[in-house]
């Protein structure tokens, strides 16, 4: 790492308690592997790293939520699938990658991307949970599957 290297900041999303670190570079998602690793109960070892192609994973760093830097190992878009199908196969991981492309991915691009006449996509609380909202028109919408799910959970 040359000292001159920018330090990015992640958007954070949040999995069953679990968070989850992701950024944009070049317009391509890149997501932190400790995170992933956690998600997946799994252990992201340089051995499991070095079998990924060397345009799968980086080193870069991070801002953290008190201001705090720190050198991450990053993993491409294409690299977490190549994990999650490869390395750590297990059933639970398919709604993991349907997460990360219905839900994180859109939020990351539209971070990048937005007009402000056009909706965007992000994770925000509702009920003491993270959601995905839409901002659009000056108000806040969610899927009715998830409205319907919080309905249930509340206490």
């Amino acid at each position: 790492m040359s000292p001159s290297e920018s330090v990015l900041t992640p958007s954070f999303f949040l999995r069953h308690h679990r968070q989850l670190r992701g950024v944009l570079i070049d317009s391509q998602a890149w997501f932190v592997a400790r995170d992933l690793a956690r998600l997946t109960n799994s252990h992201i070892t340089e051995r499991v790293i070095q079998r990924l192609d060397s345009d799968q994973h980086r080193r870069a760093l991070l801002a953290g939520l008190r201001g705090e830097v720190a050198e991450e190992m990053l993993v491409s878009e294409s690299g977490v699938y190549a994990l999650l199908m490869v390395n750590f196969y297990h059933p639970e991981n398919r709604s993991l990658r349907q997460w990360l492309s219905n839900e994180v991915l859109p939020v990351l691009h539209n971070a990048q991307q937005h007009n402000p006449h056009q909706p965007r996509r992000y994770f925000g609380p509702a009920l003491g949970k993270q959601v995905g909202l839409l901002d659009w028109q000056g108000a806040l919408w969610m899927r009715v599957a998830d409205a319907v799910k919080l309905w249930e959970a509340r206490p």
